[in-house]
């Protein structure tokens, strides 16, 4: 029986894996979401929800995340493996 993929679940793993990914970037940086929040002109409520994964940003907020993050849009929301 073939199985179809709920998009709400799809999205929900996507807003976690990025969640992950722009804390542990930031952490790398030592900057704080006030911090980011001057560099990319998203408002700091905006990034926590970000980092939360309770809001699901637009292509404009992940390319200024990434800018300010030093990084890509394609890294931010990429899997990471243990090697």
């Amino acid at each position: 029986m073939a199985r179809y993929l709920r998009l709400d679940e799809a999205a929900s793993e996507l807003a976690k894996l990025l969640a992950e990914n722009c804390k542990r970037r930031r952490a790398d940086l030592a900057i704080s979401q006030a911090e980011l929040a001057e560099r990319t002109g998203i408002a700091a409520s905006h990034i926590s929800l970000i980092e939360q994964a309770k809001a699901n940003p637009t292509l404009e907020v992940l390319e200024e995340m990434a800018k300010g993050l030093q990084t890509t849009v394609v890294d931010l929301l990429a899997g990471h493996t243990n090697p």
